[in-house]
């Protein structure tokens, strides 16, 4: 089942940014969080915090920092952030209807070595997501990864061998996946 020869040296916590505040005619990577957002955030922190974090870590996109801050002020933590754990690069696209980015998801997680969507292919962003994971995941105790949606996907669906879609469709805004201590039991957290 997937890349078992990954063992983190705690548990791994990944958490899908929250609600952000769309702004037409800027890039998604460019959106801040919404109130929502934050609030969703403190949420998903207090129910985390059985996990007792001590690392947090997070997107440079400004909707996952602010989803890191949000968190942070629960549990403690600043967050440091990795360039590597952004988001799929996808800002050139443009879709009509969820339906459309959808088949576009699915055949980007489908072909990922292919360039289907954006400016990278999904094989470069869990490659890069991957480089990241190999820097966060030093040091002992509980990490935290705000991120986002397809390149959590990307990355898990590859170490754990399942299908991407349907985890990628289930990971909601302020939501988290938690990998255990083993690197292999998946458990879901929402808000």
């Amino acid at each position: 089942m997937g890349n078992q020869t990954y063992r983190p040296t705690g548990r791994l916590i990944f958490v899908k940014h929250g609600q952000p505040q769309i702004v037409a005619g800027q890039p998604p990577s460019s959106w801040a969080l919404s109130a929502e957002g934050f609030s969703a955030a403190a949420a998903l922190a207090q129910r985390l915090s059985v996990f007792a974090p001590a690392t947090l870590w997070t997107s440079p996109e400004p909707k996952a920092r602010d989803t890191a801050l949000a968190m942070g002020r629960v549990f403690g933590l600043a967050a440091t952030i990795d360039a590597g754990l952004a988001e799929h690069r996808a800002d050139s696209s443009s879709f009509s209807t969820q339906d459309e980015f959808e088949l576009r998801v699915e055949r980007m997680f489908s072909r990922p070595e292919e360039l289907v969507m954006g400016e990278e292919t999904g094989l470069a962003a869990r490659l890069r997501f991957d480089a990241a994971m190999t820097r966060i995941s030093e040091g002992k105790g509980a990490k935290v990864i705000v991120a986002h949606g397809r390149v959590i996907t990307l990355w898990l669906s590859h170490r754990l061998g399942f299908e991407p879609m349907p985890f990628w469709r289930r990971l909601a805004l302020s939501s988290a996946a938690v990998l255990d201590e083993d690197g292999r039991s998946l458990a879901m957290v929402t808000a």
